[in-house]
């Protein structure tokens, strides 16, 4: 009784629920932690998450309540009562008590044994999922700003020149080498800028030429953001 009593105690939050995306993220990145088996949670535990994955049973996670000082402790416990027949969840945008959500599945709640209820709840999903989706969108904003860089310099008649490797590699900024080579890359075959191949233009503006290493900056902050996430 002490695991189903922890997940009972912690599901304490409150307020409009996560949204499907962020609780389908803390669902698939609990699953593999649990699978690791550093947790002391039986396969068919984790077997039955990634089922509730599968098919579409989404624990209803309130919003607010976890402090992330040892983990999401209330989120994570609202996440796993579906799994032994308790709490709420969704299914086809319908909200439902969980062992009924299960049911209409084609699911069986489980058992908790030793250890278990612990495993569900000592994490911090909730936050690495936040996390893991910010990266995916700035990761396609730092793609879409090289893109937008590539119009402004063809806008301007640009040169190329700026974006060149060996210009980048005199510095080994892991960022600002990417997206030089991405800004080279969008730039290829361009009818304009080949077209100002000849003219006498001295140099381009700052905003221009110095652009890769603004942009790179960013991107190294997003790889040391993926790095901790990851880890």
């Amino acid at each position: 009784m002490l695991q189903i009593r922890l997940l009972r105690s912690h599901a304490c939050g409150v307020g409009e629920p996560y949204p499907d995306e962020v609780v389908r993220a803390a669902m698939l990145l609990r699953a593999n932690t649990l699978a690791k088996g550093f947790s002391g949670a039986r396969p068919q535990t984790v077997e039955l998450l990634v089922e509730c994955l599968n098919r579409g049973v989404l624990p209803h996670v309130p919003s607010r309540g976890s402090v992330g000082a040892s983990g999401d402790l209330a989120p994570l416990a609202h996440l796993a009562l579906p799994l032994v027949g308790e709490g709420e969840a969704w299914v086809d945008g319908t909200r439902m008590a969980g062992a009924v959500a299960l049911e209409s599945a084609g699911l069986e709640p489980i058992v908790l044994e030793a250890k278990e209820g612990l495993s569900l709840v000592n994490g911090t999903q909730f936050m690495a999922a936040f996390g893991s989706l910010a990266l995916a969108r700035a990761r396609w904003l730092a793609k879409t700003a090289d893109r937008r860089l590539r119009h402004v310099v063809e806008a301007l008649q640009g040169s190329r020149t700026s974006f060149l490797p060996q210009i980048h590699a005199s510095r080994p900024l892991p960022g600002q080498i990417d997206s030089a080579a991405n800004v080279l890359q969008l730039l290829e075959d361009s009818a304009i800028i080949e077209s100002h191949r000849w003219c006498d233009k001295v140099q381009d503006a700052y905003s221009l030429r110095c652009a890769p290493q603004v942009h790179g900056a960013s991107r190294d902050l997003l790889a040391y953001g993926e790095a901790t996430v990851l880890g």
